[in-house]
């Protein structure tokens, strides 16, 4: 059986609403028969995630939070992965980093003839509605950005692979953009500029057929 492993810390605006978001794709995995590992919160932290990695050697991990070129963060901005120092944890896996720039130097590190890392080589924009923030499934700014994303797992989840499944996402973030061109709400206008940055950064390293 193979193994899907979800890092979902939720300490801040942006953490939450990736935290909320992917939990439907939780459903989709074990929907689909996969094992299914979800560390959430506190248990976001490094030494849970390396002993889970190193014992459980999932095909897929998802990591949901912030980072920078050289790391990925867990809860309360913890580095998991570093580069240079434990970034062949997650070789000869699926990788998908939903943090800021982890593609640019850790993501092509990484990367390599039996090793795939999806992320972003430069910073993620998530558009929020201020007045949703308590109720994250009310908010439609959120929505256009973020459904992308779980369209590109839920894409995996489902058998496509790794080309297969961006290709999906980046159409979905064409069909937003062109969206917003129509003024689904007042200052729609506005947050074109970041939802094209997500088309434009989104990067598909290494291994690009590549399938669970």
């Amino acid at each position: 059986m193979k193994k899907t492993f979800f890092i979902r810390p939720c300490h801040d605006d942006v953490t939450s609403y990736l935290h909320y978001y992917s939990k439907e794709l939780l459903i989709e995995s074990k929907k689909r028969g996969f094992k299914t590992i979800n560390k959430e919160k506190a248990d976001a932290n490094a030494l849970m995630i390396t002993g889970i990695i190193k014992k459980n050697n999932p095909d897929f991990i998802m990591f949901n939070g912030h980072g920078n070129p050289n790391t990925i963060c867990g809860h309360h901005d913890e580095p998991l992965i570093k580069l240079n120092k434990n970034h062949s944890l997650i070789k000869n896996k699926i990788i998908y980093s939903l943090s800021c720039s982890s593609a640019l130097k850790l993501g092509k590190k990484v990367a390599d003839s039996k090793s795939t890392f999806i992320g972003y080589i430069d910073e993620f924009a998530l558009g929020m509605d201020i007045n949703s923030q308590a109720v994250v499934h009310r908010d439609k700014r959120a929505r256009l950005f973020l459904e992308p994303s779980n369209l590109l797992v839920k894409s995996l989840l489902k058998g496509n692979n790794v080309k297969e499944a961006v290709i999906k996402a980046r159409n979905l973030m064409k069909k937003n953009i062109s969206k917003l061109k129509t003024d689904p709400f007042p200052d729609a206008k506005d947050y074109l500029p970041y939802l094209f940055n997500n088309l434009v950064v989104l990067s598909l390293l290494g291994n690009d057929s590549a399938k669970l």
